[in-house]
């Protein structure tokens, strides 16, 4: 579609915007130790499986069905790469902590970065739709905790924020619209939980007979 490119320099945009907000080391997520108990000469690891969850068969009407089979698809398209910019915000903010860039060399890799992304992802993007790309940019909101509108603003200035924001407006989007996962956008936040239960190829092979499409990801970012 014609926006697709400017969906995809938002969410480029964004990403490296929120990766110069997560450059202290104090903001990752250490791993956990597994909890073991020793037998005799046996070590056994012991860890917690989350529940499997049993929804009840919901009664829509065939229109609502449509739009909920839609919805499905789209999310198989979008939250994959919800997933990578947010892979790629960590891996950047380790980058800076190991090497202890100065701002200087930060600022020139950030812009290489978004070259290379740009470059390697826009013919990538252009097959998205524009729902795909708005879905998209709602699901990076979830994934780092702040507003488009806020990250942009904060980081890029209040110009830059107004622009994108109108022309998120044309697009029909609101980036000052925070992710609410019990209001509107609770039926993401569905599928979220099917996608981290690993329940979400069953429910898209039982609607569509088929497994998801393989989410295409340039070699070098694998």
């Amino acid at each position: 579609m014609k926006y697709s490119k400017t969906v995809i320099i938002l969410a480029v945009a964004l990403s490296l915007t929120i990766t110069s907000w997560g450059q202290n080391p104090q903001n990752y997520q250490k791993g956990k130790v597994m909890g073991y108990i020793v037998n005799g000469k046996d070590t056994i690891y012991l860890d917690e499986l989350p529940p499997a969850m049993i929804h009840p068969r919901q009664t829509m009407s065939e229109t609502e069905w449509v739009k909920y089979y839609k919805r499905v698809h789209n999310f198989s398209k979008a939250y994959p790469y919800a997933l990578f910019i947010s892979e790629t915000i960590n891996n950047t903010d380790r980058l800076f902590a190991e090497e202890k860039m100065s701002k200087k060399k930060q600022s020139k890799y950030l812009n290489n970065l978004k070259d290379d992304l740009l470059d390697s992802f826009d013919p990538i993007f252009r097959n998205l739709t524009l729902k795909q790309g708005l879905m998209m940019i709602r699901l990076i909101d979830r994934e780092v905790g702040m507003t488009p509108y806020y990250i942009l603003k904060k980081y890029l200035g209040g110009a830059t924020a107004a622009f994108w924001q109108g022309v998120a407006k044309m697009l029909k989007g609101d980036l000052k619209k925070p992710y609410d996962r019990f209001g509107e956008d609770k039926d993401l936040e569905e599928l979220v939980g099917y996608w981290e239960r690993g329940e979400f190829n069953d429910l898209y092979l039982s609607i569509f007979g088929k497994m998801p499409p393989a989410t295409p990801i340039p070699e070098k970012y694998k």
